[in-house]
């Protein structure tokens, strides 16, 4: 008897190495498809967006030309003005309507 007619560690690494073989065809095939696209916003919606929005997207297409450009420097300003701005809670009680006497002891 040279060898044992069944050797279970070889055919356990033989199956091992036909899954990661097979892991790895599924994984190519899966990101090899192209990502499906969102369908386009109806006309209808283009009315109503945001002037802002458009002019930041429009520089974003001018991409590194933009930098030269007086408008969407504009743009860029406001929106950084948007996000950046803090404003104040609207509390129906104002700072003065708070009691500031000190309670008896």
């Amino acid at each position: 008897m040279r060898g044992r007619f069944l050797n279970l560690p070889a055919i356990a690494r033989a199956i091992g190495f036909a899954l990661v073989g097979i892991a790895i065809v599924v994984g190519t095939l899966h990101f090899r498809e192209a990502p499906s696209r969102l369908p386009d916003h109806p006309a209808g919606l283009a009315a109503t967006t945001d002037p802002l929005s458009e002019e930041l997207k429009r520089c974003q297409v001018l991409a590194a030309q933009a930098k030269d450009d007086a408008d969407c420097e504009a743009a860029w300003a406001e929106s950084r003005r948007h996000f950046f701005t803090y404003r104040q809670p609207s509390n129906t009680t104002t700072p003065s309507a708070v009691s500031t006497k000190a309670p008896d002891r």
